[in-house]
């Protein structure tokens, strides 16, 4: 197979932004006046649904909450909005072996790309945090506060495969979110997870190799009910 497009995700995947994320979830419920609290593992359960950005949304998707519509919008702004000055004060740790993976595509010419559910403010401080003047240069689509819920071959893998010129099946999407895999799978790209929840998927300490994409045979990521992944070897 041929890999001429690898998507990337921001989080847990370029980031370790899971602490950040917690500690942004438990700000907007106090401030909302919620006894709500979570853990690391609901975090996770909640993640494993939404993704670590609209985490927070598995916390409002019943009644009576789910029915205050502005209630429910104001937490999601201020749940970003606390993120966001989380990653001005506390910028995350890039992942090691995701910046060899952009290394090595890179020197192969493989294009490099960025598409998130995190809002545009937040993946920019991000990215030029770590990558300053680098990232125009170095990323051929960076795209915060994407969309991943549309029609299938509409949404946002779409779009940049078009403008790219390249078919789905030369592309790969790597990710910790549901939401970015599965709409990434249906529009027929490859798929790795990298989340640090389940028992069936691709580890961070693990996570697959420049070399490893020419080898994989089938897509190693299946969506819900129990992921399951072919490693390559």
């Amino acid at each position: 197979m041929s890999i001429d497009v690898i998507f990337l995700g921001l989080d847990g995947v370029l980031f370790d932004t899971e602490a950040l994320h917690l500690a942004a979830c438990n700000a907007a419920f106090a401030n909302a006046g919620l006894s709500l609290r979570w853990t690391l593992p609901a975090l996770r359960a909640a993640a494993a649904t939404h993704g670590y950005a609209r985490a927070i949304g598995s916390a409002v998707a019943l009644p009576p909450l789910s029915r205050e519509k502005q209630r429910v919008a104001e937490l999601f702004e201020d749940k970003h909005r606390q993120f966001h000055q989380a990653i001005l004060a506390r910028p995350p740790q890039a992942q090691a072996a995701a910046l060899a993976l952009i290394e090595d595509a890179a020197a192969a010419g493989c294009k490099i790309c960025i598409l998130t559910d995190l809002p545009a403010p937040a993946t920019s401080a991000l990215l030029e945090r770590h990558f300053g003047a680098d990232v125009t240069s170095l990323f051929s689509v960076v795209a915060g506060g994407a969309s991943f819920d549309g029609p299938a071959g509409t949404g946002p893998y779409a779009h940049a495969l078009h403008a790219m010129g390249v078919q789905p099946q030369d592309a790969i999407v790597i990710d910790t979110a549901v939401p970015a895999l599965r709409a990434a799978a249906d529009a027929g790209l490859w798929t790795v997870s990298v989340a640090p929840y389940g028992t069936d998927v691709v580890r961070p300490r693990q996570f697959i190799t420049f070399d490893a994409l020419h080898e994989l045979q089938t897509s190693p990521f299946v969506p819900a009910p129990k992921p399951q992944l072919h490693r390559a070897a």
